[in-house]
């Protein structure tokens, strides 16, 4: 039975989706790099699933915070 490109596409961003769950270990650039595609593909389906991964960086503002207090 032929597959539409909307089943293979769906199939494929399901495929991803369970690598993200999966396999928190691994970052966007390793999953993009195993599926051949790009980080910011990853995040889409990321978001598309409502799957993302917990910011870990800094918090917005905390350079600005830095600098006040250095200069009183």
């Amino acid at each position: 039975m032929a597959k539409t490109y909307k089943q293979i596409v769906a199939q494929f961003h399901t495929s991803v989706r369970d690598t993200i769950v999966s396999r928190p270990e691994l970052s966007y650039a390793q999953i993009a790099k195993h599926f051949g595609i790009s980080e910011v593909t990853v995040h889409n389906i990321a978001i598309e699933f409502g799957v993302g991964r917990i910011k870990t960086g800094p918090k917005p503002g905390w350079l600005k915070k830095t600098k006040e207090a250095v200069n009183g």
